[in-house]
């Protein structure tokens, strides 16, 4: 199998969004998987897919993005290098079903090159399961994926190359000054960098190359140089638009007309559950948000199937039962999803402020 590989330097995060789109876009039609590894301009705080947000300052010092996958909130720009991982669906480099791989198996498989690449240039770094990549348990980057609604599978991560994940705090303090997005913080001794393990930074040519090498390596796959041409070119350049106004960045505003609110920790971090109740004790709307892992029509499928739905155990969980038994739909990183109407049954007695 061939696959399309790029290496792109120095890049806005809206033109990155819209290049990971365009692929998800055609990747079924061109039947060529893509590896992209590439490096964001300046500073930069990324939230996951599914954070509500407030409305942030109205000038920092940096830049704040939204990725297309979700999980929790991750530093990059100078200092980091990420990657993108695009295939027709969320098998395709096992079998032609494309649910022949469970949804909590996709990350384990596919990270499985990209970390023999870094192993090979002497970074001994593992995926200890869940959505960091650790060297001696030190986090040294972060993955998560997504599938889009034509199913096409988008994997996706970042690794600490000079800098390293103890740098959101300081970074956060200036885009959220008012904490309302929930982050796990690292000190610096917690976390490490391939600066700190190896005695040098690479550039992100070697980088690229030691990824390229083990993802081709570990699944005997053919990596292509393949430039975008100038008709996609153009195509991302205006999708890259769309990614660059504040409506992406606030595509899941903060629902404050919600007034019952619970919160719970999770494995990835924290979930929110914001809910509103009729006078019948039946749920008149939900939004979920936080640090999980889901799609983003089985997360939409979720919303809106649990309006109307009583506000007791047996008919929430019979809810996200349904949902998530259709093999397409996936919610990731909270635990057991029966644990999901325990949570929202906590909200009764909560208001937001």
């Amino acid at each position: 199998m061939q696959v399309r590989f790029l290496c792109q330097d120095q890049i806005t995060p809206a033109y990155s969004l819209a290049v990971d789109h365009y692929f998800l876009d055609t990747v079924r039609q061109t039947a060529l998987p893509v590896l992209r590894v590439y490096s964001l301009t300046g500073d930069v705080v990324i939230l996951g897919r599914y954070h509500a947000t407030a409305p942030f300052p109205a000038s920092v010092p940096l830049t704040l993005t939204r990725r297309l996958s979700g999980g929790r909130v991750v530093p990059g720009g100078n200092g980091f290098v990420q990657f993108s991982l695009v295939f027709p669906h969320r098998s395709a480099l096992f079998s032609d079903d494309p649910y022949y791989l469970a949804p909590f198996q996709v990350l384990n498989r596919y990270l499985r090159g990209l970390l023999q690449g870094l192993k090979a240039g002497g970074v001994e770094v593992f995926y200890p399961g869940q959505d960091l990549l650790t060297v001696r348990g030190k986090p040294l980057g972060w993955v998560s994926f997504t599938t889009a609604d034509n199913g096409a599978l988008l994997c996706e991560g970042g690794v600490a190359v000079s800098r390293d994940l103890s740098l959101l705090p300081l970074l956060l303090d200036q885009a959220d000054p008012q904490g309302t997005i929930p982050c796990q913080f690292f000190a610096p001794a917690q976390v490490t960098s391939i600066q700190q393990l190896l005695g040098q930074s690479l550039s992100l040519a070697h980088l690229a190359g030691m990824l390229r090498h083990g993802f081709a390596q570990q699944y005997a796959l053919e990596c292509v140089n393949q430039e975008l041409s100038t008709d996609e070119h153009r195509v991302i350049m205006a999708l890259a638009e769309q990614y660059a106004t504040p409506a992406w960045l606030h595509s899941r505003p903060l629902r404050t007309d919600l007034p019952c609110h619970a919160t719970a920790p999770t494995q990835l971090g924290t979930l929110q559950v914001r809910f509103s109740l009729q006078a019948d004790q039946t749920l008149a709307a939900v939004q979920l948000s936080g640090d999980f892992i889901a799609n983003p029509a089985g997360l939409a499928a979720l919303e809106t199937g649990l309006r109307g739905c009583p506000y007791e155990r047996a008919a929430l969980w019979q809810v996200v039962d349904r949902i998530f038994l259709q093999p397409e739909h996936y919610l990731l990183g909270i635990g057991p999803l029966q644990r999901l109407p325990e949570i929202i049954l906590q909200g009764q007695q909560t208001s937001t402020p």
